[in-house]
């Protein structure tokens, strides 16, 4: 990321991943469930989304920040297929790990397999999921961002969702966010 990006522009798009952590639909299992957090080091694509939706089709411009908001969707319409590596970088008060695309790969798989190999389950059993991050689109002031979420933990359970957040005083607050069922 780092390659592409200034340290200040990577501060906030680390800062942003950190503040969705956990997804609301690990935030809901219980603390036996998630011993450590599973996040996909690799950003996803608008095409490698489930569901494929745009953000404007997910979220409505916060009254008063319209410019803002529009401004990260042009961003996203200019790189949403453009996808890097994350680093270790997001501060959490939990364990997690960054899985490779072929770790992720082999978790779905040993969580959706009706008879999956008892190692590979064992190797995963410490994550309540896989959760995947979109690059996060700013606006061109740097002051309003857009952040593609999905929550996977199963076959029939996963959430994705586009996030609209905001800098105020110097922090990032989410201002808005719907669930996008079937993700």
């Amino acid at each position: 990321m780092e390659n592409h990006f200034s340290s200040a522009l990577a501060a906030d798009t680390y800062a942003i991943y950190s503040l969705l952590m956990p997804g609301k639909l690990f935030q809901q299992m219980s603390n036996a469930k998630t011993s450590r957090w599973a996040i996909a080091e690799k950003t996803i694509t608008f095409n490698e989304m489930n569901p494929r939706i745009d953000p404007r089709g997910a979220l409505k411009p916060p009254p008063g920040n319209e410019k803002a908001f529009h401004q990260a969707v042009h961003n996203f319409e200019l790189a949403r297929d453009v996808s890097f590596t994350l680093q270790p970088r997001l501060h959490l008060d939990h364990p997690y790990d960054l899985l490779t695309p072929a770790q992720v790969r082999e978790l779905r798989e040993a969580r959706s397999a009706a008879a999956s190999d008892s190692r590979r389950q064992a190797r995963h059993a410490a994550y309540p999921g896989i959760t995947s991050f979109s690059a996060v689109y700013f606006s061109n002031d740097r002051k309003a961002a857009l952040v593609y979420v999905n929550d996977w933990c199963g076959v029939l359970c996963a959430k994705g969702q586009w996030v609209y957040l905001e800098k105020i005083n110097g922090h990032w607050q989410r201002k808005s966010g719907i669930t996008v069922p079937g993700a």
